[in-house]
Order: structure tokens, then sequence, then C-alpha cells
């Protein structure tokens, strides 16, 4: 059964799912706390109950949100079809600028990632990514942007351009459990993917740093990091359960049998 349309609603930054206000029976999905605006989709009741029931929805601060169950189902639907058609859309995007500071700008969310280059196809060469890789790469964006990782990054600066001096962390107990829980699933996706694979991706996902850079920083030879890629993505593509587990190999099994 496919994901109904208040559900793809949903997924986006800011959107939450409340109780219709003046007393309506039903669901609205809202962008943020305010609900004195026209809802940008309507969900039934007994929706709502059925989607909380099977793991697709989440306590948020002003209402449901999507969990990583209900945003794989999403992924896992678009990545059938015409990903890039289905996926862009503008909004808000944090990003580092060259002073260490997070800032705030709007972009095409999927073209603004430096993954974008690796979906194409350049002449007779076939793109290096599939859809599944880059619904698993959003996946970890999407929990990563909902933990309080991002804000410490912001906060981790001293704000002084080209300063590197960090700041005490905070106390984690400071932090709502939603943000504990999303920091907890992008930290198990992680390591799923392995060492250096993990820092790869933190790189280029989280980081929207340029390849070069990120093989600088993991002191690769330069162009060895596509195919790397690739190998993270697959990985973080059967965490996310959007692709098979491989049987393990078998190195006592006779060549050949099945």
């Amino acid at each position: 059964m496919s994901a109904p349309g208040w559900m793809k609603r949903l997924d986006a930054p800011g959107r939450v799912l409340a109780p219709l206000p003046g007393g309506r029976r039903g669901y609205g999905v809202f962008s943020g706390a305010d609900r004195r605006r026209r809802p940008l989709a309507i969900a039934q009741a007994g929706e709502v109950r059925a989607a909380e029931a099977g793991g697709a929805l989440e306590p948020g601060p002003h209402g449901l949100v999507l969990s990583a169950a209900g945003l794989a189902r999403i992924r896992r639907e678009d990545a059938s079809g015409d990903f890039a058609a289905q996926h862009r859309h503008i909004g808000p995007r944090r990003v580092m600028d060259p002073a260490g500071r997070m800032q705030t700008v709007q972009a095409d969310l999927d073209a603004a990632s430096p993954l974008s280059r690796y979906a194409r196809a350049r002449g007779d060469q076939p793109a290096l990514l599939e859809p599944l890789h880059l619904a698993a790469a959003a996946m970890l964006r999407h929990d990563y942007e909902r933990s309080a990782l991002m804000s410490r990054v912001t906060m981790d600066w001293s704000g002084q351009p080209g300063s590197k001096v960090r700041r005490a962390p905070r106390d984690r107990s400071d932090a709502p459990a939603a943000r504990l829980a999303a920091q907890a699933r992008v930290l198990d996706a992680l390591a799923a993917v392995g060492p250096g694979l993990d820092r790869l991706l933190t790189a280029l996902v989280l980081r929207d740093a340029p390849m070069s850079a990120a093989e600088h920083e993991l002191g690769w030879p330069s162009r060895s990091g596509a195919p790397a890629l690739r190998l993270a993505l697959d990985r973080l593509a059967i965490h996310y359960r959007l692709a098979p587990r491989a049987a393990p190999a078998n190195p006592f099994s006779p060549a050949g049998a099945g």
C-alpha cells in the first residue's frame, strides 16, 4: 500500500501533524507550530492511529513527525519512480561558511548536495549512484538535522572568524528525547557503514564538503573517493532496509553451490 498523500506532504523540514483547530475532527499537516493557517493536507484520526501503530510517526516538539521508518517508506516508493522529479524541492539548508559558522540558506535540497553530481550520467558513462543511494543519504541527513548534532556544530565554534577553538559540549540531559533518539539513529547508521566510510559520509552528506576535501581529510588518493562513496551508500541502504542484505560468504561451501 502506498503512503497517503498527507504523509508525503509531511516530508519537509518543519512540518508537523497536529489536531485540527476549532474542534474539527482529524489532523492537519502544518508548517510549524502555527495552526491558524489552512493545513497543507488533512488526515483522518483512524489513519493517524494506524500510522502511529505502524511506527511511521513519532512525537515532535509541536506535533507528530515522520519517524525513520515513515521516511524509509516514502523513500522506497520514490526510489521506484523518477526520484529526481519527485524530490526536487526548495527549502532551508544548513551550511558552514568559510569562517566556520553555520548558516541557513534556501537551496534546491537535492542539487545542493555534493552527491548530486554522482547521480547524473555523463555521456556514455552511467551514473555512479542509484535512487536508493540518494534515498539512504536523505534519511541520514534527515535524522542529522533533527538531532542536536547540527546545533552542536553551531555552538562549538567560538564565533570568531578563523578560530577553531571549541567550547565545552552541552550536557546530553538537556536535549529533548526526540533529539537524543535522532542522534542514536545517526550514530547507529554510521557504525553500520564502518570505519573510514563513516567519515566519508560525514564529510559529504552531513557537512556538504566536496569530494576533493573529503579525500584530503582522509588522506586518500585523488579520485579514490567515488567508488568508496558507492560502497558506503550500499551499506547505508542496507542499514535502512532500502536494499536486501546479502547472505554472508561461506568459504566452506562447494564452489557454485547455492
